[in-house]
C-alpha cells in the first residue's frame, strides 16, 4: 500500500511540474481544509493534457482509519457561450477505484476527453465512513482549458 501511495505521489509531482494545473480553490485557498469528524482535507486538480485529454487528480484525507474513504461523485462542467453547463457526472458507486477501504487516505485519477479550446471545471464530493457514521464535502477546481497541440 505504501508503494502505491508513494508511486502516485511521485507521479502527481512530476505531472504537476510538466503541465498547466488548475487546483481546487476552497475557502482556505488550494485545498479545502474544513475539518469534520471524518474528513480532514480534500483536493481536486484538473489538468489539460494533450490531444483533448483532461486529467482529474483527486486526494481525500480522513481524520483516521475509515472503513471507506474516497470520492462519491465528480460533477464535470463545460463553458459554452459564457454559460457553465453539465458535461458529465461520474459516480463513485460505478467506479470501485474511487475508494480505499480500511485506510485513511485516497489518491486517484480520472480521465476524460474534452473539446479543444473549451473550458472545464470539476466539483468533487469527498467521502469518508467508519462505524460511527460518515461525512461528505465538496470542493471545486479552477477552470482548465482543453487543448490539442
Amino acid at each position: 500500500m505504501r508503494k502505491k501511495v508513494l508511486c502516485v505521489f511521485v507521479s502527481l509531482i512530476l505531472l504537476f511540474n510538466c503541465f498547466p494545473v488548475a487546483l481546487a480553490v476552497g475557502p482556505e485557498g488550494v485545498e479545502n481544509t474544513q475539518s469534520s469528524q471524518y474528513l480532514s482535507s480534500y483536493t481536486v486538480a484538473l489538468i489539460a493534457l494533450s490531444n483533448g485529454k483532461m486529467a482529474v487528480e483527486m486526494d481525500v484525507n480522513a481524520t483516521g482509519y475509515m472503513t471507506q474513504v474516497g470520492v462519491q461523485e465528480l460533477y464535470i462542467e463545460q463553458k459554452i457561450n459564457g454559460v457553465w453547463q453539465e458535461f458529465d457526472t461520474v459516480y463513485g458507486a460505478a467506479h470501485s477505484d474511487f475508494f480505499e477501504y480500511n485506510d485513511y487516505t485516497y489518491l486517484g485519477e480520472y480521465f476524460f476527453y474534452g473539446v479543444n479550446g473549451r473550458q472545464y471545471r470539476v466539483t468533487m464530493t469527498a467521502f469518508a465512513r467508519n462505524s460511527s457514521g460518515s461525512d461528505t464535502g465538496d470542493v471545486m477546481s479552477v477552470t482548465a482549458t482543453c487543448h490539442n497541440p
